[in-house]
């Protein structure tokens, strides 16, 4: 190939570099195929432990993506044509370099074919044709690609639950990078959706945090984020009371943390000051025995009505609160209560430092029914204790 090619590929891979800096976490590897008469030889780029290994002929390993790709672009003017497919997470930016041109093409990354006729017909935002990996690594799909019977209800909930929190990232500026914690995350299921829709769909940055106090979905967790090559997450295990992290996070998300792991989330987000908040409560106990309503006692002496009284109380509670200290709150049910009676989902944003009309009313509320909700325990924990 002309030497005289040089400049044109180093313009182009001046590109490259920048995606690589900018987005490092969403890098999964390079592949190289150079051209010479007829043959062809094959080298690759990947990402170990923060330093890039190319491989051709022998290993090398470089500190800086800038002297990685000179080292490529000097390979590849050794040979008649040579084509460089630089890989991320749901999109493939190839450079092709011959004789009589360099140039540069970008595509979408497809997944394998999923049968979908089991779906009802709409367009899905986690598209299950491109979204296929994610789907086999969560267990949506069979080993022939075919949506699982028995998931098709939990994969329209979760479509469901995208659409619902999607316009919350409308205002995120670009080169923006998220903080988002998931508290009490679990196998963090939803996490991984949502990290998959963020990046694939919106090209929204985001860095995740998985806290749960069980050693079991914390090793499942980080098996699936490494089955996936999502490398932009991280799994703690830790007790929730007591986690406060390096840094604030902007959204914190808890996603049917039971009973006072709920408060736990929602303590952590407000004396973090998170910005956003996604909540979805599950098993409400702690104030069922404890709330007193004289004036209707004729109607909660009979037990299922006092309980179901009492689930509404406590996310109401929850509620006046983070609109206490300053946060515009919405609630909707997000699925069917045929498919999960625990179906609310709670949405919060932080509009100012607090509201002392909505406070007064908060603690109004709390004397009236002689209660001290845990989320009032939590979000009073300083750093420094």
């Amino acid at each position: 190939m002309k030497s005289q090619n040089k400049q044109k590929i180093m313009m182009l891979f001046s590109g490259i570099a920048g995606k690589y800096s900018e987005n490092p976490d969403y890098f999964l590897g390079a592949q190289i195929e150079f051209v010479s008469g007829g043959k062809k030889f094959n080298g690759t780029v990947k990402e170990i432990e923060g330093v890039l290994e190319y491989s051709f002929l022998s290993k090398r390993r470089f500190e800086s993506v800038n002297d990685l790709l000179s080292a490529v672009c000097d390979d590849m003017l050794k040979y008649d044509s040579a084509t460089f497919s630089y890989r991320e997470r749901g999109k493939t930016t190839v450079i092709s370099a011959d004789d009589r041109n360099v140039k540069i093409s970008a595509t979408e990354t497809e997944g394998e074919y999923v049968d979908t006729a089991q779906l009802r017909s709409k367009d899905y935002i986690i598209n299950p044709q491109k979204a296929q990996k994610l789907m086999r690594v969560l267990g949506y799909l069979t080993e022939d690609g075919k949506i699982k019977n028995d998931m098709i209800r939990k994969y329209n909930q979760t479509e469901r639950f995208i659409e619902l929190i999607a316009p919350m990232f409308d205002d995120i500026k670009d080169n923006t990078t998220l903080r988002i914690v998931d508290c009490a995350c679990g196998k963090s299921y939803l996490s991984f959706v949502l990290n998959y829709y963020l990046w694939e769909v919106r090209r929204i940055k985001a860095k995740f945090i998985g806290i749960d106090i069980s050693e079991n979905v914390i090793a499942e967790s980080r098996k699936m984020a490494e089955e996936l090559n999502y490398k932009n997450m991280e799994f703690i295990c830790e007790d929730l009371r007591y986690y406060d992290g390096a840094e604030s996070p902007d959204i914190v998300i808890s996603l049917h943390a039971c009973d006072v792991a709920t408060d736990m989330a929602l303590g952590y987000a407000i004396r973090r000051g998170a910005k956003k908040i996604i909540c979805v409560p599950c098993c409400h106990k702690e104030l069922l025995d404890k709330y007193r309503k004289d004036d209707l006692a004729p109607i909660i002496k009979h037990g299922v009505m006092r309980a179901r009284l009492n689930d509404i109380l406590t996310d109401g509670l929850r509620m006046a609160k983070l609109e206490a200290v300053g946060y515009s709150v919405s609630c909707v049910e997000y699925c069917s209560p045929l498919d999960t009676p625990k179906n609310l989902l709670i949405r919060a944003e932080k509009i100012k430092k607090s509201d002392k009309a909505a406070e007064k009313a908060y603690y109004d509320l709390l004397s009236e029914l002689s209660v001290m909700p845990s989320v009032e325990a939590y979000s009073m924990i300083s750093d420094e204790e």
